[in-house]
């Protein structure tokens, strides 16, 4: 990736140096100037480890399978991985290893206790597994009932399951001794599974492209890459280049995954608008008309991956090779531009505000420019459209003999626009994070009423990709209630987390001086007098306090962790 970064190919297609610029300043010219700062970057890399997730499974079994049926249906839904299994009627109960993010599964549980439901990667989960469990013959509902990634936690959980369980049957058929010590089976046992562990190879280095249409000041557009770094990532290191070849104008950027404190960078959906939101300011602030823009701004097609596009491309080259009409209606839908209807129908208000607003930065970007007025012709447009894909869809006449019902995929979209004006009146709401959480449930159950009356697979995994959108936002907005209700709204949210401070620890710092305060319930707010005995007496009580709550919290932390 650095030699990518720094060497570019000239007219005869030989390669040459150009220059690159990193976070510390430097001007990086040469291959071995490259070499140098490559071998102080891999000081930081992470080395390849193991792969140590592991869940806990409850299935309810619908029918009565034979032990070597069950057996061999466990297998395949747990893809061939070590497991162990032990069946009470038709309950059973599994311990296995898995190459599921056990981590992302034991966040998804922990959001239990916030009555938002068994949604997202926990619910593709259990239904991943039941439906493994139906193909191989046994039917069942799977459901995950705990996850734990590191190895110290996958013995500990192994040997617990093994003491609470009776008749604990292997992967390869036989059943545990029944006289067998727990944790004396559970080190041989896993000692056993090692050899099965999946090496992972972290990744220690992001690949990001800043592009610009063709004629950009391309010096101008490095100092926007820079900025951008700055102000997102100040503590990574990173390498940036402009490759001048090209009609576009782009910079490509490689950034160090972990920072000099050891925090991983990660990159979601809303992370990657943020980025896009970022790039677009500091561009302005250069002189460079630009706006952050989503699919959603154009109703564009949903897009394709270049397995769906090889895969529609090698079906038009030889029968033998076949896909679905769904993946090729979506290629073709997003290579001709589709505009789809039903997006402005759901969103039309947001999208116009968005359009508004684009050309609002557009007039202070390029005063005079026809842009401006394109924007808000087309938020325009949009706002009048939604408006009249609404009205046609309206409420459902009374029944009074007169007219026809909806469809029920109309009544779906109806209730999918209520709810996304719902959710934007959430956002704007001044609440509490109890009644946040509530409010954050009962849109979750309109989604489950919503999935509940689609049929078809495509409706249903585009409800979700929707849902995901719509939860992370509000949960997003739920942390920035937390961190004001936890620093008495006097910070921000972004500098919180700047601070690596967690929201458990500032309610434990909260908690720990209450307590602390609690001392004296005549004079709550006295401080008391350095050195003194009832200074001395306050510490030792606090300090207690603070390990009990340790202690409390680091239980509590395994419990949600499995």
């Amino acid at each position: 990736m650095l030699e990518y970064l720094g060497t570019r190919p000239d007219e005869d297609g030989k390669k040459h140096d150009i220059e690159v610029f990193t976070s510390s300043g430097l001007s990086v010219e040469t291959r071995e100037q490259r070499r140098a700062l490559l071998e102080e970057w891999q000081e930081d890399f992470r080395e390849p480890f193991q792969n140590t997730n592991f869940i806990e499974v409850d299935v309810e079994l619908s029918g009565d399978p034979g032990r070597d049926e069950l057996h061999d249906a466990l297998n395949a839904a747990l893809g061939s991985k070590p497991f162990v299994y032990a069946r009470i009627g038709s309950t059973v109960k599994a311990y296995a290893y898995t190459n599921m993010k056990a981590a992302a599964l034991a966040k998804a549980l922990q959001k239990l206790d916030h009555e938002n439901g068994r949604a997202g990667v926990l619910q593709r989960a259990d239904d991943g597994i039941t439906a493994r469990l139906k193909d191989a013959g046994v039917a069942g509902k799977a459901e995950i009932k705990a996850a734990v990634s590191t190895e110290r936690g996958g013995q500990y959980f192994l040997q617990k399951f093994i003491r609470a369980n009776a008749g604990v049957i292997k992967s390869d058929g036989d059943e545990l001794p029944a006289d067998q010590r727990a944790d004396k089976a559970a080190q041989a046992l896993y000692a056993s599974w090692k050899a099965d562990f999946k090496t992972v190879e972290p990744r220690n280095v992001y690949h990001v492209v800043f592009s610009a249409r063709a004629g950009t000041d391309a010096r101008a557009l490095l100092r926007v890459a820079e900025n951008v770094l700055a102000k997102r990532i100040p503590d990574h290191k990173w390498a940036i280049a402009h490759h001048p070849e090209t009609g576009h104008v782009h910079v490509h950027a490689m950034i160090l995954a972990r920072s000099e404190s050891g925090r991983p960078l990660h990159f979601s959906k809303a992370d990657l608008y943020d980025w896009r939101a970022a790039y677009a300011e500091k561009a302005r602030e250069e002189g460079i008309a630009m706006v952050a823009t989503s699919r959603m701004d154009f109703a564009a097609a949903r897009p394709f991956n270049m397995r769906h596009a090889g895969a529609y491309e090698r079906s038009k080259r030889d029968t033998r090779y076949s896909v679905s009409p769904t993946i090729a209606q979506r290629v073709e839908a997003k290579r001709q531009a589709v505009f789809e209807a039903k997006t402005i129908a759901a969103y039309g208000a947001g999208i116009s505000r968005g359009w508004q607003l684009t050309a609002t930065l557009t007039r202070e970007a390029m005063p005079g420019s026809q842009a401006e007025a394109g924007a808000a012709s087309f938020s325009a447009a949009v706002a009048e459209f939604a408006a009249a894909k609404r009205s046609a869809l309206g409420p459902p006449p009374a029944s009074n003999g007169e007219g026809t019902p909806l469809s029920l995929s109309a009544k779906r979209v109806v209730t999918l626009i209520d709810l996304t004006s719902r959710i934007q009146e959430i956002m704007s709401m001044d609440l509490s994070p109890l009644e946040l959480r509530r409010k954050i449930a009962d849109v979750n159950k309109a989604f489950d009423r919503i999935d509940g009356s689609l049929s078809k697979k495509e409706d249903k995994q585009e409800l979700a990709g929707i849902r995901e959108e719509m939860n992370s936002l509000l949960n997003e907005r739920l942390n920035d209630v937390r961190v004001q209700a936890a620093t008495g709204g006097t910070g921000e949210a972004d500098t919180a987390r700047d601070e690596g401070r967690s929201l458990r620890e500032k309610e434990q710092q909260a908690k720990t001086q209450d307590r602390a305060n609690e001392q004296n319930p005549r004079h709550p707010d006295k401080q008391t007098v350095p050195n003194s005995a009832a200074g001395k007496r306050g510490e030792q009580q606090a300090d207690r306090v603070e390990r009990q709550n340790r202690d409390t919290q680091r239980s509590l932390d395994d419990d949600r962790e499995r």
